[in-house]
């Protein structure tokens, strides 16, 4: 019987699709159920699925909305459809490593101890080319989750990871309860960062999330490549810590809407602010890449104006970290 779930939330994913199932039928394991959340997608998403699997059979479940509802919904979705222990979420125009599921459930499946094992991604463009940098976050051991889960951090890992789904639910899992209606969704951001954190409560049983400190999967990024508001990330950023903080005090934790609304207008517009620092920085960082060293200057010293300390947290997060 089948112990793992592998499955892609898509919306809209019609000019990727195909890349990501061929990289899914190469995987070196295959003995795992593969969900399709398809969110309402209004263009040829699911029938170039169909033709893919008439192809290349192989078991997969497909369900369809009626309605697009989100990222964060079709993930809550997804993780209460699956029956088995353990979930990996991958998304709709993202590609593995052949070795990557294989790589990340050996690990977690040799270690009682573990409840959640990511990998490094690096950057692609919608050519699949290699664009440079990626994402590098997470505690390679235990013993660095641990001390940062002591310490009340949050818990910043890649969605890419194989989770215990158990565990994961026990906590809540992907939650879209407490939420405004309409957009912005703020279920859709950080939705990976509030449920990494809230699995870390769990270190007090000997549990652990930890990454695998190689590249396993490429993360597609699309667009120009600029940042124009990072306020809806950061507003469930602080969200997240606060409900961390409230947990950890053995207090009962807030809503997002209880959260919004105990916001004063000095906590706005720091709130603001920060996100102006954020796109600036990244904006800065982006035409520094391309050698447009006047814009790039002139956008890091608008992070500067705007928030002196934030560049300096980011550097001191490995904001620039390599592989």
């Amino acid at each position: 019987m089948k112990d793992l779930t592998l499955a892609i939330c898509m919306y809209n994913a019609e000019k990727y699709i195909k890349e990501t199932l061929e990289c899914i039928i190469a995987q070196t394991m295959q003995d795992f159920h593969l969900l399709i959340v398809n969110d309402c997608s209004t263009d040829g998403s699911v029938a170039v699925i169909e033709e893919f699997f008439t192809q290349n059979p192989r078991q997969y479940e497909i369900i369809s909305f009626n309605e697009n509802q989100g990222i964060g919904h079709a993930r809550h979705y997804a993780e209460r459809k699956a029956m088995t222990k353990y979930m990996m979420f991958l998304d709709a125009d993202d590609i593995l490593y052949p070795n990557a599921v294989e790589t990340m459930y050996q690990k977690i499946t040799s270690d009682n101890d573990l409840m959640a094992v990511g990998c490094y991604l690096e950057y692609v463009n919608e050519k699949s080319k290699n664009i440079g940098g990626g994402i590098f976050l997470g505690e390679s051991t235990k013993e660095g989750f641990y001390e940062k889960a002591k310490n009340k951090k949050l818990i910043f890992m890649q969605p890419t990871a194989i989770y215990d789904r158990e565990l994961a639910l026990s906590v809540g899992g992907y939650i879209i309860e407490g939420f405004p209606n309409g957009k912005p969704r703020y279920q859709d951001y950080c939705e990976d960062l509030d449920l990494w954190t809230r699995m870390s409560d769990l270190y007090k049983d000997g549990k652990a999330i930890i990454v695998i400190p190689k590249v396993l999967c490429k993360y597609r990024k699309i667009g120009n490549g600029l940042s124009s508001n990072s306020f809806n990330m950061i507003i469930k950023m602080r969200y997240t810590k606060r409900n961390l903080l409230l947990r950890r005090d053995g207090k009962k934790g807030l809503t997002f809407i209880e959260f919004y609304e105990s916001l004063s207008k000095k906590d706005m517009r720091a709130l603001k602010r920060d996100a102006k620092a954020a796109d600036s920085l990244r904006n800065g960082v982006f035409y520094l890449k391309r050698k447009k060293i006047f814009k790039g200057t002139l956008e890091i010293m608008k992070s500067i104006y705007y928030r002196p300390e934030y560049i300096f947290d980011k550097l001191r997060h490995n904001f620039f970290k390599k592989k």
